[in-house]
């Protein structure tokens, strides 16, 4: 381990990675997400953190990728896009970085990770796809687990904790006991998620209302149909279609004094009375931990597992609780990590760790040292699809 540290101290003193220098031309690295949505942001700037802290780019660089400005960097170009919630749009994305000789697509979303996955599939020597915020690789279809997958994609799942999440309602509210929950039926991740959330509901002894929309202008008509079913409280999954529709839905809330719980802590900006669910910013350091290695020649993307990033986030907007005429509990209130009061939010930022610059090395590579698809690992996956294909 000693030796292989050094190895990557000498590689970061001359700010080259090994490949980038193997080739005449920096590499391209496209980072493409599917709506100008704040968890994307995070982990976008997660990312290009990394890139910073690594001396990947350098501070002025860093200025104009913050700004999400493509780059044509001293040792990397960067560019940019966003599909604006439009699943076509998001394959005409891929399509054009493609043609622009990207060798890296980072896809930030459910959506833009498939188009991806579709669009180099069958390519002969496609770029490396590095997906995150992703709730299910493999319902979506672009993984079957974590190391029997295509050799040139893998990345992180954003699964919420929903066992811990879901629970939180009944926290906040012990007489609740109807939960309604809106989803896109054309997200993976928000089919996923609703089915999750009416499995862990129903485990709590919870009925649970289904209500999946196909635009993001079915949410309020949705968010009406689930109130006539008699829900009392709104569960809304990781689904960028919803999340873009959730002006329409606090309008419901509002109306009818029923809260919204988010599997999204971020989504308390934009009116969720409760989110809780896990870091967008560490997704995409995770994201730039891989990519990094991989263009310094540390990993191979074949043999590099899908991660799963644990841990939770709770925050409360307490103002929106105020317009629905909610009183948040006090419980709940204790286990948040930050509240939004009068417009004020006590969260700061995301920013990496303070840390010396070898211990952070050694941290990031025992994250991808534990990601290491070996043979007895990937056999004992494909025993277990085997098992469940003869069942």
């Amino acid at each position: 381990m000693l030796k292989k540290l050094l190895l990557i101290l000498v590689m970061l003193a001359i700010a080259i990675p090994v490949g980038m220098a193997q080739d005449d031309e920096n590499p391209t690295v496209a980072i493409l997400r599917f709506g100008p949505l704040r968890p994307f942001e995070l982990s976008e700037k997660g990312t290009i953190d990394m890139l910073l802290e690594y001396s990947i780019i350098n501070e002025d660089e860093y200025a104009v990728v913050a700004e999400r400005g493509d780059l044509e960097g001293e040792n990397i170009n960067i560019i940019f896009g966003d599909a604006e919630f439009d699943f076509p749009t998001a394959n005409l994305l891929v399509e054009e970085v493609l043609d622009q000789g990207a060798d890296v697509i980072i896809a930030i979303t459910t959506p833009v990770a498939q188009a991806a996955a579709n669009a180099t599939i069958d390519m002969d020597l496609p770029p490396v796809v590095l997906f995150n915020t992703v709730t299910s690789p493999y319902a979506a279809g672009f993984a079957d687990t974590s190391c029997i997958k295509p050799s040139h994609i893998t990345g992180s799942q954003a699964l919420a904790p929903f066992e811990t999440i879901v629970p939180l309602i009944q926290v906040q509210n012990p007489d609740i006991t109807t939960i309604g929950t809106i989803f896109n039926q054309a997200e993976a991740n928000g089919v996923v998620g609703a089915e999750t959330i009416k499995a862990v509901g129903e485990e709590l002894g919870l009925t649970v209302e289904m209500g999946p929309i196909a635009a993001t202008a079915d949410v309020g008509t949705a968010a009406e149909g689930l109130i006539s079913r008699g829900v009392e409280a709104f569960m809304i999954p990781t689904d960028s279609t919803v999340t873009d529709g959730l002006p329409a839905l606090l309008s419901v809330a509002e109306e009818n004094g029923i809260p919204i719980f988010h599997a999204d802590a971020s989504q308390v900006y934009s009116g969720a009375t409760v989110g809780a669910g896990l870091s967008y910013y560490q997704e995409g350091v995770d994201t730039a931990r891989m990519l990094i290695a991989y263009l310094n020649g540390d990993i191979a993307i074949e043999t590099t597992s899908i991660s799963k990033q644990p841990g939770m986030a709770i925050a409360v907007n307490l103002d929106s609780a105020n317009i629905q005429g909610i009183e948040i509990a006090e419980d709940l209130l204790a286990m948040s990590d930050f509240v939004i009061e009068n417009e004020e939010s006590t969260e700061v930022d995301p920013e990496l760790p303070e840390m010396e610059m070898e211990d952070r090395m050694a941290e990031d590579m025992a994250f991808l040292d534990a990601l290491l698809c070996t043979d007895e690992i990937i056999a004992e996956q494909q025993a277990e699809l085997d098992a469940m294909d003869d069942e």
